[in-house]
């Protein structure tokens, strides 16, 4: 799992990478999926405490696939931008490694919802507010317990 990145050139430091995946909300949860397939999901998630977030329904794919291996990998592209005349893209990525669980306990299930709310509907916080105490019995929230994470970056002809 871990292994050396191939262009270490690319590798941002751990401060660019909390700093990025920080300010990100989109991302693939990739788990282990049925008959052996991997299986990606594009999810929302928030990045708290070294840890990753993720809201969901109780039920569905991702959660049976959960249920039965823990082990996750978890990537986002941050920022992205082709260079036609360099046959390639400019961008900042992350993936981690780590291992999910389902969030049982009221108090971190509300904080991790309640930064959702922060970072994605700052304006709406009163609705948002009653949207969690509505649907938090029905929300399942996955912590990813982060074991290992890599930021990767090029922009306009120049390693990050």
């Amino acid at each position: 799992m871990n292994r050396e990145m191939y262009k270490k050139d690319r590798q941002l430091s751990a401060e660019k990478t909390s700093e990025i995946f920080t300010a990100g909300h989109h991302g693939i949860l990739s788990v282990n999926g049925d008959d052996g397939y991997p299986y990606g999901v594009p999810v929302n998630y928030v990045y708290l405490d070294d840890h990753i977030y993720i809201h969901s329904a109780k039920y569905g794919y991702k959660i049976d696939a959960l249920q039965r291996n823990d082990k996750v990998c978890f990537t986002a592209i941050l920022d992205s931008e082709i260079l036609p005349s360099k046959f390639t893209a400019a961008f900042e990525s992350v993936i981690a490694f780590g291992k999910a669980s389902f969030v049982e306990d009221e108090a971190e299930k509300k904080k991790a919802l309640d930064t959702f709310i922060d970072r994605f509907s700052p304006d709406f916080r009163e609705g948002g507010q009653k949207f969690i105490a509505a649907t938090i019995s029905k929300t399942a929230i996955i912590r990813i317990d982060v074991e290992s994470i890599t930021g990767k970056g090029y922009k306009d002809g120049a390693w990050k």
